[in-house]
């Protein structure tokens, strides 16, 4: 899996923002499910409980 550097850039100044609702969207098959996994993934190695994580397809 390639990782997704300028995007995940872009997003993980929101990471903390414990108030806000992320929402991923684009077009079909634009690699939105990869870079939200990239997400999530960032999100478990900085300690995060997993049942913190909501995922909503």
């Amino acid at each position: 899996m390639i990782k997704r550097n300028m995007y995940l850039d872009k997003i993980r100044d929101f990471y903390d923002e414990k108030s806000l609702i992320k929402i991923i969207y684009g077009l079909r098959r634009s690699g939105k499910f990869i870079i939200l996994t990239q997400i999530i993934d960032e999100l478990k190695e900085n300690g995060i409980d997993e049942d913190y994580i909501v995922y909503i397809n």
